[in-house]
């Protein structure tokens, strides 16, 4: 297992990113605010025009946000084991939406455990954590278990429900089908 404690900013590339992304936020609340002024003004060919470029903001502020996500992700997960997905560094949406990607595919594959590293709360504002319950309460729709704590104070550690192993019912059709041959033979005959 690798280092579950470690955090290490992610890249100056990220930051970057996240620049970009607080300027187009500015940029689109500034013209939602001036397309209500039109609006209200009665110069609703304006309006129509800042809501758009508002709208184009808002989506070049998720793009950037998007390529700051992938950054991070990547630095640090690149060298963990398969186990263990570090979160450290991204919002809490970004965080969720990969958890719940990763949970999903935890549970297809029946794997027997991993650790999610939430960490604890030191970067967050005011040192309060903001992933960490966010990805218990995240967990919670999902038919496994979770500990928290587990193995150190910035990590969850998540591992199926003791007797939810899934369960076969590949003999269903075998049984179903011999069924029906016998009660065939016991209403019609052998067909032997």
């Amino acid at each position: 297992m690798g280092s579950t404690i470690s955090y290490q900013p992610a890249s100056p590339d990220h930051e970057h990113y996240r620049t970009m992304a607080r300027k187009s936020a500015m940029m689109r609340h500034e013209c939602s605010q001036q397309s209500q002024v039109a609006y209200l003004s009665g110069n609703g060919a304006r309006a129509k025009e800042l809501s758009l470029k508002s709208k184009e903001h808002g989506l070049e502020m998720d793009r950037y946000n998007n390529m700051a996500r992938d950054i991070v992700f990547r630095v640090n997960n690149s060298s963990r084991p398969s186990n263990e997905l570090d979160l450290h560094g991204l919002k809490v949406r970004e965080a969720l939406d990969i958890t719940r990607e990763r949970l999903n595919r935890f549970i297809k594959n029946k794997e027997p455990n991993l650790i999610i590293i939430v960490g604890r709360g030191k970067n967050s504002l005011n040192g309060v954590a903001k992933i960490k319950p966010a990805v218990i309460e995240l967990v919670t729709q999902f038919r496994i278990k979770a500990t928290p704590n587990k193995p150190n104070q910035g990590c969850v550690y998540i591992e199926p429900l003791p007797g939810n192993e899934g369960y076969d019912f590949s003999w269903i059709d075998g049984f179903f089908k011999g069924f029906l041959q016998k009660l065939s033979a016991l209403f019609f005959g052998s067909s032997k």
